[in-house]
């Protein structure tokens, strides 16, 4: 079974370029990805994402999107994306990444806990309140 974790990330120290403006609060809209998943038809998921998109999702720059101030996991990608635009509408967030997992057990401690299984959703507020999201594979 697959699930959907979701995090919502506060601004960093530093406005990173080309990042939308966000939404006022109780502003509410989604610009929905294409059935592929994708924001803007014709483009490559690697092509859609800016610099800062890239610099956010990465592993090497702790911190570059701000600390995280919601998170979740759900069986149902429409209830994360709308847990994730309520975080964004509301101004708590700048960005929200929702990622598709699956049910794992860690191999030392044996703990439960989620993998990921390859795809992603990056969330903006854009400048007319809306949410656009790009599809992506870390």
């Amino acid at each position: 079974m697959i699930f959907y974790s979701w995090t919502a990330l506060s601004e960093s120290g530093s406005a990173a370029p080309g990042e939308s403006g966000s939404a006022a609060p109780g502003e509410s809209g989604s610009a929905a990805p294409d059935e592929s998943g994708s924001a803007a038809p014709g483009e490559s998921d690697r092509d859609a994402l800016s610099d800062s998109d890239l610099i956010a999702l990465s592993d090497s720059e702790p911190g570059a999107a701000g600390s995280p101030v919601a998170m979740g996991i759900t069986d149902d990608r429409g209830r994360a994306m709308k847990a994730a635009e309520e975080a964004l509408g509301s101004g708590q967030a700048v960005m929200v990444i929702i990622e598709a997992v699956r049910p794992a057990m860690a191999a030392h401690t044996l703990a439960p806990c989620y993998v990921r299984t390859g795809v992603g959703w990056l969330g903006r507020c854009t400048d007319a309140g809306q949410v656009a999201w790009k599809r992506f594979f870390p």
